[in-house]
């Protein structure tokens, strides 16, 4: 019995350091960051394999930094579209949002007007039902361009 109950801790131990695996991961590429002068930051786009990931600050929280972000993979030139979008909303300065949607979120660009200047906000929603939606704070255009990676 005891050597039975010793070959049996033997193929235990064995099986649980065969689940562990060495994954390979991808550095990421920052694209842009829209930061105001010392502020915390707003909004950073970064670049890890052909995956883009959006990470803006809640909104929500006034005196937390919390950061909200949605993903999606650079499929038929999706990260040209969504800058061409943006800066299509700045030209026309719809009333209504802008809705995208990708793989698994729904992303909204809402236009508007702050001290005269256009300015963006982004909503963001999973593609589950009733889940919360989040909003970044106002980001100029000239910030907007940094953070697409499009310094003009």
């Amino acid at each position: 019995m005891k050597k039975m109950f010793l070959l049996v801790m033997l193929l235990t131990a064995s099986m649980s350091f065969a689940q562990l695996k060495k994954v390979q991961t991808t550095p990421s590429e920052s694209i842009g960051k829209a930061q105001q002068f010392g502020a915390p930051l707003e909004a950073e786009i970064t670049k890890s394999g052909n995956k883009y990931t959006v990470k803006f600050r809640d909104q929500q929280f006034k005196t937390l930094d919390e950061y909200r972000e949605f993903s999606f993979e650079d499929v038929d030139n999706t990260f040209n579209d969504l800058y061409a979008a943006v800066e299509e909303g700045f030209t026309t300065m719809p009333k209504e949002s802008v809705m995208l949607e990708l793989p698994d979120y729904i992303v909204g660009l809402h236009f508007s007007k702050f001290l005269g200047a256009p300015v963006l906000r982004f909503s963001c929603a999973t593609k589950v039902k009733d889940a919360p939606v989040y909003f970044s704070n106002e980001i100029a255009k000239k910030q907007v361009d940094k953070l697409f990676g499009k310094k003009k």
